[in-house]
């Protein structure tokens, strides 16, 4: 297998000297919590798998061992996996998503070895979307929304990005991490690249994501009545979809046939300037919106006819959006950090009905071509971290092909 001594030793680099390479070109100071691992892997190798996520592991361990030590919604599915319904269900989705990514569970392996936990604590925390629901109707809760993205759109103006206020009940702020990953061909040459912003102890995908082939994505949690109690993973699907060469293929990866469950997914396209939505639900069922004005989605089905809970916040979040409706960036910033709403805020901070934080907020702008991250409100500070979506040394893809606007059943 091959990996570089980088991947090998635990290189954290803070924010501010990343600013100095060609990947970032601004960054606040004193961020010291923008953690970020350079990485390089063997793509397609058992073992090369396995040490892109002990490197992880190495990396991120201490930190992952202390959130997780407090973490009472990890402990509370890991408690529900041990009773009979919850020991079958677990077993199902674990062993659907190894048998359709064995490769990833690898890297889950890795991190867990190199992070020095439990494998099965690993494995619980990749399989939160999924178990998340069976605990909630099991226990009569009510899942609260999780994540925010709002498009603007001007061809004339040459605008076109979206943001994306990362959501959820456990405060990560200070122990999420970036990866940059360089994966290698077997003879040690460039494959491709990626970039991702993570929750401890994640596949890499789920969140902000970008890669060399110029396909921009990120996720937003949904929440149908109809989820298997068996089938792969949403965290083994977002990490597929990390090697997407064009956004056709990210859709196909996302709309996989296999998934347990639903997913929403913000895409754009670096050389198009393009920008879709995609709702996924339960077994692959999906439909594409071409994003071509300003438009925004949260936790609730817009495209696919869909029996869902309700939530509260999404409905909260979505009459905001209605009322401001930003049309440039500094407006994106604004939506992004309201907290007009005090009951149910944009920018969430675990207050008054409202169980979620916002660990981030990221805007991708594909005329500049960057990324920008906050980890508070974005209308009160330049970006603690802003990189860029092109890679060093790896040539500008070429334009991905439309996606039209579809209802596809697969």
């Amino acid at each position: 297998p091959r990996v570089s001594p980088v991947a090998c030793s635990a290189w954290v680099v803070l924010a501010a000297a990343l600013s100095s390479t060609a990947l970032g070109r601004s960054a606040a100071a004193g961020a010291d919590f923008m953690r970020t691992i350079f990485v390089e892997y063997e793509d397609g190798d058992s073992d090369g798998h396995y040490t892109l996520g002990l490197a992880i592991g190495q990396a991120m361990g201490d930190v992952i061992r202390e959130i997780w030590a407090a973490d009472t919604e990890l402990h509370a599915m890991e408690a529900w996996t041990t009773t009979q319904e919850g020991r079958r269900i677990f077993a199902n989705l674990v062993d659907a998503s190894n048998k359709s990514f064995p490769l990833y569970t690898r890297e889950v392996e890795g991190m867990a070895v190199g992070a020095k936990v439990s494998i099965r604590r690993f494995l619980v925390n990749n399989l939160r979307e999924e178990i998340a629901q069976w605990v909630a109707r099991e226990q009569s809760l009510k899942r609260h929304g999780h994540c925010t993205d709002a498009y603007i759109f001007d061809t004339g103006k040459h605008i076109a990005a979206w943001g994306h206020n990362d959501d959820w009940t456990v405060n990560w702020r200070k122990a999420a991490y970036f990866v940059i990953a360089t994966a290698l061909n077997e003879d040690g040459s460039v494959k491709f690249k990626f970039g991702t912003w993570t929750y401890p102890g994640y596949l890499l995908g789920m969140q902000l994501n970008w890669n060399s082939y110029g396909v921009v994505w990120t996720v937003n949690s949904l929440f149908p009545r109809s989820y298997w109690d068996t089938g792969v993973g949403t965290a083994w699907v977002a990490r597929h979809m990390v090697g997407a060469t064009d956004v056709e293929s990210l859709i196909q990866h996302a709309a996989d046939a296999r998934v347990s469950t639903a997913m929403n997914y913000n895409i754009g396209s670096v050389q198009s300037k393009s920008m879709w939505n995609l709702e996924v639900t339960t077994g692959g069922v999906h439909a594409v919106h071409t994003v071509d004005a300003p438009y925004s989605h949260f936790n609730e089905f817009k495209l696919l006819n869909v029996s869902q809970f309700p939530e509260a916040s999404s409905a909260h979040r979505a009459a905001r959006w209605a009322e401001l409706r930003p049309s440039n960036v500094l407006e994106l910033r604004a939506f992004l950090s309201d907290q007009s709403d005090r009951e149910w805020p944009v920018w969430r901070n675990h207050t008054a009905g409202d169980d979620c934080f916002t660990e981030v907020t990221g805007i991708f702008d594909l005329h500049q071509r960057t990324l920008s991250v906050w980890t508070s409100p974005s209308h009160a500070s330049p970006p603690e971290m802003e990189l860029s979506l092109d890679f060093p040394g790896v040539p500008p893809a070429a334009a991905s092909p439309p996606a039209k606007d579809s209802l596809l059943f697969m």
